[in-house]
């Protein structure tokens, strides 16, 4: 938690599936991410963090039953089932800043962090599919299930095609 306010945003990026976000973040940073080892597990994190919460999900446990939780879409989502989390360890710097965003109707902070991945992420969607001049994820949509797509359309039945090829990169 806290550290360079890149963290944040990447924890929330569109990346695909085995894609280390301190790559995305030394990219928009212009500098490397710094790492330290954790303490009681095999893993790295950024040494500007602020608090360090380590721990591990034993896959073989039950899921347990958490929420409803108030959602950045302004309504609460309803309880549902998650894996435990086992906390092992907890580091922070002193006197740390534990920071937060606010959500609820929208627009909250999270609609701003929305817009800035629509920007960031439209080249690499323009080099997937080429014919995307554009594209907007509106307020309502809240991110989710609502695109506005701009194509340069030159054959029958395009629109489907890029309809597909977005609905098929993940968080789109």
């Amino acid at each position: 938690l806290g550290g360079d306010p890149v963290f944040p945003y990447l924890a929330t990026a569109p990346l695909p599936p085995n894609t280390d976000e301190c790559l995305l973040g030394g990219f928009l940073r212009g500098a490397p991410i710094d790492l330290v080892k954790c303490r009681t597990i095999d893993l790295e994190v950024p040494a500007s963090a602020e608090i360090v919460i380590e721990g591990y999900v034993d896959t073989t446990e039950p899921w347990q039953t958490e929420g409803p939780f108030g959602n950045h879409t302004g309504f609460y989502s309803l309880a549902d089932q998650f894996p435990l989390y086992h906390v092992t360890a907890i580091t922070q710097r002193a006197n740390p800043i534990y920071p937060t965003t606010i959500v609820g109707k929208p627009p909250m902070e999270d609609y701003w962090l929305g817009k800035a991945t629509e920007r960031i992420f439209l080249p690499l969607i323009r080099m997937f599919i080429p014919e995307v001049v554009d594209y907007n994820l509106p307020r309502p949509g809240a991110f989710h299930n609502l695109c506005f797509v701009s194509i340069k359309k030159t054959y029958p039945m395009q629109a489907r095609k890029v309809m597909n090829a977005i609905w098929s990169m993940g968080q789109m």
